[in-house]
């Protein structure tokens, strides 16, 4: 990742990462989500283009993940700022709690043998659990979004150059 090569990260810097991080997150649950409602009650290769798009944002979920635990673990300890503190101390646990999470979902999905109602929504309501493990981050880009236009240069640079990051997969 472009971002890692980075001597440090301002306070700034981490916050538009966390609001790329969290936007990016949510799309590819979303879009998880909506693959499997579309899938709903079909038998498995009944709809081939829902399936690939289903495996494309449950397996791209799983990428963010990866890349905001790098991105974590090469600036997470280096980051004095108090309010970055009370995220990043948490970080190692919930990573570990919505990779689990979405480990049991894709195995649950791929064991399956049909797209039934139960299986979706169990399914789906998985994919907002991990939504909401990063409720802390999801916070903090909400509330730096607010400021809109106004937002600070190395904010925005720092969020495009990590989501360049997320492109390169």
């Amino acid at each position: 990742m472009r971002i890692t090569r980075l001597t440090s990260l301002t306070e700034t810097q981490f916050f538009g990462c966390i609001s790329a991080f969290v936007d990016s997150l949510s799309g590819e649950l979303n879009s998880a989500i909506a693959a499997l409602r579309s899938l709903e009650s079909k038998s498995k290769g009944e709809a081939f283009a829902f399936e690939m798009a289903l495996d494309k944002h449950r397996y791209g979920a799983s990428i963010v993940l990866d890349r905001w635990g790098t991105l974590v673990d090469a600036f997470g300890p280096h980051l004095p700022f108090p309010r970055a503190m009370a995220l990043l101390e948490t970080t190692p646990l919930r990573m570990r709690s919505a990779e689990a999470v979405l480990t049991a979902t894709n195995h649950l999905i791929d064991s399956a043998e049909d797209y039934n109602p139960a299986l979706v929504e169990a399914a789906a309501m998985a994919f907002q659990t991990v939504g909401g493990i990063f409720g802390g981050e999801r916070a903090a880009a909400e509330t730096d979004g607010k400021l809109g236009p106004m937002l600070p240069e190395d904010y925005l640079a720092a969020r495009r150059m990590f989501l360049e990051d997320l492109g390169q997969r």
